[in-house]
């Protein structure tokens, strides 16, 4: 039988330059998966809290409002159950504030959790159904915080933050709060370690 050098050639070659190919795609493709995975993850503002004073003031504004934000979602459950106990309405929380770990871990993205806990603590609540009900307080405490009554201070990588006239003098006579910032080591998130003052001082107690 006689061999037809020419198309074995062709077909020799043919395989070379296939298997060149594979093998010069599967070289690329952990070069290709190892710059995607190299790519250092973005920075949130808070985590790069006190490189600007106005990031402070909104971090704060925020956490003093983390009650507020509470309890009108309790008021704006339409499908929510009410219980009267002792002359106080208790309402029907949404799902995503129906237990203490989820209202506490809501906190706890701006406080620390002591802080959070004593928050919760703090809450006039009841248990029905294992779901967490909420009587709506009578008494608020609003907060003016603002640049122009802000001063931050950094210190070995904490923040000590310091708010003038917080509130109007016909709510308080000590108007001053200060806050703590500190660094959670899990998260690398800032957190308020401590909030001294006397004003609104009842709802972290």
């Amino acid at each position: 039988m006689k061999v037809n050098w020419k198309n074995w050639m062709f077909i020799l070659v043919l395989s070379l330059l296939v298997t060149g190919c594979l093998t010069q795609v599967k070289q690329e493709q952990p070069k290709t998966k190892a710059k995607t995975q190299s790519k250092p993850a973005k920075q949130s503002a808070i985590q790069k809290l006190g490189d600007n004073k106005m990031d402070v003031v909104l971090f704060l504004k925020q956490a003093e409002h983390q009650l507020e934000n509470v309890y009108y979602a309790a008021a704006d459950n339409a499908k929510g159950k009410s219980v009267i106990e002792d002359g106080l309405v208790f309402r029907e929380l949404p799902k995503r504030f129906d237990s203490k770990d989820k209202i506490t871990g809501y906190f706890g993205r701006f406080w620390s959790r002591p802080l959070a806990e004593a928050m919760y603590d703090n809450m006039t609540t009841k248990l029905v159904k294992e779901k967490v009900y909420v009587a709506i307080p009578r008494v608020d405490y609003p907060t003016l915080i603002s640049v122009r009554n802000t001063t931050v201070q950094k210190n070995n990588g904490e923040l000590s933050v310091t708010v003038e006239d917080v509130t109007d003098s016909s709510f308080a006579s000590d108007r001053t709060l200060r806050y703590r910032l500190v660094r959670d080591q899990k998260t690398k998130r800032f957190e308020i370690k401590s909030r001294l003052g006397a004003y609104g001082n009842e709802q972290f107690q």
